[in-house]
This record gives C-alpha cells, structure tokens and sequence, in this order.
C-alpha cells in the first residue's frame, strides 16, 4: 500500500516570479550560516520521516530524501548560477519545479502527506507548508537567499534580492504577491506578529507546530506537546504554537494550563480569533460566564460571520439564564450556516428553557432533519405542539 511513496523520499522546491518591493522592516534577515541551515534540514528529515511512519504508516529510507533533494538541485544548479538577478533564479525555480517536474499545489491542511517531504515528492504535490519547506531545502543546497514567510495559517516563501523582496504564493501557482495583497487576503492589520522573514529555526517552528496538529488529529495530544514545546523554542513568538498546544491540553482536560496557552497566544496576536473563541468555551466550562462571554464577545468581532463562534457565544448566554441573547445569538448563527446542528439543536433547547414551546417544536424539527436527538422529556414535552408536522409515509 502506498508503495510509491513509500519507496520515494526527499524535499521539493516550488517558485514563481514574484513582485519585487522593499525589504520588510523591524524583523532582520539573518545572514546564511550553512552549518545552523543545514542543521534545520537535518531536522526537517528527521521529523518527516518520524511523521510518515506515525501518521501515514509509510516505512522510510532516511538515504532516499537526500538523493531526491540533490537531484533535484544539480537540475536547478545550472539555471541559476548565471542569474543576473533574482528574478531568475525565481523564474527558473519555477519553470523547472511546478513546470517540468510537475509538482502541485493541494490547499489541504489537514492530509500529512501535503507536508511530509516523503509524501510530497512521490505524488509531486503539497500545501503550503509542504512546497514552502521543500523549496527551502534546495535553496540551503545551493546556497540562495530564500526565506520562508508566515501569515496566519499559511506560509509561504520569499527571495531576498539585497534591499527588496520577491514573493512567492504557491496556492497560485507561483505567482507573485505583494506585501499588502497578503495583509488584504489574511487581515493583517498594522502591530501583527505576521509577514516577516523567518530564519531557518523559526521555519522549523512552523513545521514542528503543523506537525503536532497532525498528531493532534489522531489523538496523539502527548506526542502533539512534545512537538509544540520544541517549536515553542524555536519560534516562541508563533502565536499559533500556544493555540495549538491550548487545543491539546484542552483535550486532555487540563483547563488551567489551557487558558495560559491561549492567553499567551492572544498576548502575542489580540486578534487571533479561535483562541479567544476556545478560550470562552473553556471558561464557560468552568462556570465563569461573565469572562467566557466578554471572550466570546470579542471572537465574535473579530470573525463575525462564523456560526460556530457565533454559537459558543450563544451557548455562554445560555449558561447564565441570559435566554434572549443567547436565542439571539442563535438565531444569527443559523442564518449565516443554516446547516450548523449545533446551532440548531442550541436554538431548540433555548427556546424550550425559555417556555417558548411552539418555536422550541418547529426549531426541533430542523435540528432532528440534521440529524440532532433530544431526550425524551423534552419531546415529550414539545409533542402537542408537533402535531402539525407531515406524517411520515409508511413504506408499501
């Protein structure tokens, strides 16, 4: 099973011509230091191979990557080292990797095989992460001036050209974006910990935290830690490496050290939305109402069409005996996702606690259509104000 992959191994490069502008100010661009980057690819093998084994249950050759990774470098060596600019090099990483070679882009985040080296280079195709960091690697191979760059949940990579900058967007086929198209597309306001250059360790940050998600998915929180602790120390400045270790402990029921992380990540980003939106559900949890909906609240202004979020705010209200708002709340989040169950099945108890039995019957009817199940007290309860509902046709 998987016997391509399995027996395919390396790290891929992906590029286009990018935009060229000024350099980003206030966060420095290391100078190369061969040994700390090649130490970063070392790692990222490392780490990848481990993960192919655990996520996708792929056995590993640790000696294929390298040769797949210098293979793909003396193609490209050629090409660039009689660039006259950067916009050559970018070029011809582009034509030769996403052209000829044929690697994709594939946005999933959630498939490990986007960002594991292995799998990326058997199927040619990655996300994000998968292409940023392969590029990366053949860029330590040959000794050029590319960096990886993060935005929230996307990454992507840039050519340091002297004082200015090419951007590379991968979900584009390479094509180049400037500094404000990504402050648009991600809402990076002016003060966010986003859009800089980052030296290889904080990279790897990036990939040791995207790396812990995947064995968060699987229910694998103490492995997930261990991951997010060593990205912590690389890229403490990350706030997603404190949200996702927020999420695990959250699993694990340990609520204290949760809330710490989230509040270490909202410390580090005010606007980070999911983590003041968790941060409300785990204080609602422990009966502290008033701060689980000032939080909830604020995850709401900052991502106001997002029913589940809209939901947990409902939810908080509902908690505290605050009914109409949380009915309100609701309500909203059922007409931004009339598919959400949870906020159907949330507006059905609300109005039943509140005594409104007719309208408590009819948004249960929608909730049961989505597959919601109540108990039997309360359909009881509801069962004379149901009656107007079409009987159900009897089979022939």
């Amino acid at each position: 099973m998987h016997k391509p992959i399995a027996a395919f191994l390396g790290v891929l490069l992906a590029s286009c011509v990018g935009g060229v502008q000024a350099d980003a100010a206030s966060h420095p661009v290391p100078s190369f230091a061969s040994a700390r980057e090649s130490l970063f690819l070392s790692t990222i093998l490392r780490h990848s191979a481990k993960g192919s084994r655990d996520l996708l249950g792929l056995p590993v050759d640790p000696t294929l990557p390298e040769k797949e990774i210098a293979r793909l470098a003396d193609r490209l060596r050629p090409e660039v080292s009689g660039a006259a600019d950067g916009g050559e090099v970018v070029g011809a990483f582009r034509r030769i990797l996403l052209i000829e070679e044929g690697f994709s882009y594939d946005k999933s985040a959630s498939n490990p095989g986007n960002y594991l080296l292995e799998s990326v280079l058997a199927r040619k195709k990655g996300n994000c992460l998968g292409l940023t960091i392969l590029y990366l690697a053949l860029a330590d191979r040959l000794g050029l001036p590319f960096r990886g760059v993060y935005v929230p949940s996307h990454c992507f990579v840039r050519y340091e050209d002297g004082g200015a900058h090419r951007n590379v967007e991968f979900g584009e086929g390479g094509a180049p974006w400037d500094d404000d198209r990504y402050r648009r597309e991600f809402r990076i306001r002016s003060g966010r910990p986003y859009l800089f250059s980052l030296a290889p360790p904080e990279m790897l940050g990036v990939f040791l935290k995207t790396l812990g998600a995947g064995y968060s998915r699987k229910g694998r929180e103490e492995e997930a830690l261990r991951l997010y602790d060593e990205a912590g120390r690389l890229y403490p400045g990350l706030p997603d490496v404190h949200y996702n270790a927020g999420v695990s402990l959250q699993k694990l029921g340990r609520l204290d050290e949760a809330a710490g992380k989230y509040r270490r990540a909202l410390d580090l980003d005010p606007e980070l939305a999911a983590a003041r939106d968790n941060l409300g559900v785990l204080l609602a949890r422990q009966g502290r109402y008033d701060e689980a909906i000032e939080e909830a609240r604020r995850a709401v202004e900052l991502d106001p069409r997002n029913a589940a979020t809209r939901g947990n705010l409902a939810a908080a209200y509902c908690g505290c005996g605050r009914l109409d708002e949380g009915i309100r709340e609701y309500r909203t989040a059922v007409e931004i996702d009339p598919g959400n169950p949870r906020a159907r099945s949330g507006l059905a108890r609300a109005y039943f606690s509140r005594g409104s039995y007719r309208e408590a019957a009819a948004a249960c009817v929608s909730a049961e259509e989505l597959g919601c199940r109540f108990d039997a007290a309360m359909l009881e309860t509801l069962g004379r104000y149901r009656d107007n509902r079409p009987a159900r046709q009897t089979p022939p």
